[in-house]
């Protein structure tokens, strides 16, 4: 969020202002207060950003965190159409990702040594020992233009995993 003044003060406060009336509309599309985040207020002389301009440009960047992956789009037009000066492309990511990350290796683990406990009985080994185990994840972040991270209101961790044990 952006304005310009003649007087530094007087831009500071037109900057509130929008700043305010965006967190009403973000709160007004179901974003709490405590999920949404300013920087401070930054002014400067108008002349840094365009030669021979004159008063005083004054910014501050905010950011929220939404639940709301599908009603994004309407958000960021609504944004603009309030006074922002320009939207970042949203990110997506996932909350508790450790902990999300951590049950989708037990499960991917668990689903191997199923596997290896059928192909051993199948060739009458046993199972002695795990001796390597590579992983690969999904990304912990997407754009919204991502279609094959986004589902909807979800938002898809996957863990594979290769095990290679040592059979006897």
């Amino acid at each position: 969020v952006s304005a310009g003044d003649s007087s530094p003060q007087g831009a500071m406060d037109q900057v509130k202002a929008k700043a305010s009336n965006l967190r009403r509309v973000l709160q007004s599309t179901g974003i709490e207060e405590k999920e949404i985040m300013e920087s401070q207020i930054t002014a400067v002389p108008a002349a840094a950003y365009v030669a021979g301009a004159t008063g005083y440009q004054a910014s501050i960047t905010m950011g929220a965190k939404t639940l709301n992956v599908a009603g994004v789009d309407a958000l960021v037009s609504q944004l603009y159409s309030n006074g922002a000066t320009v939207v970042a492309q949203p990110v997506l990511s996932a909350d508790k990702q450790s902990e999300l990350e951590a049950q989708a290796m037990n499960e991917a683990m668990a689903d191997a040594k199923q596997q290896a406990n059928e192909l051993a009985k199948k060739n009458r080994k046993l199972i002695k020992k795990v001796i390597n185990i590579q992983q690969a994840s999904s990304a912990s972040t997407a754009t919204v233009t991502s279609k094959t991270e986004s589902l909807g209101n979800e938002f898809k961790i996957a863990k594979a995993v290769q095990v290679s044990y040592k059979m006897w």
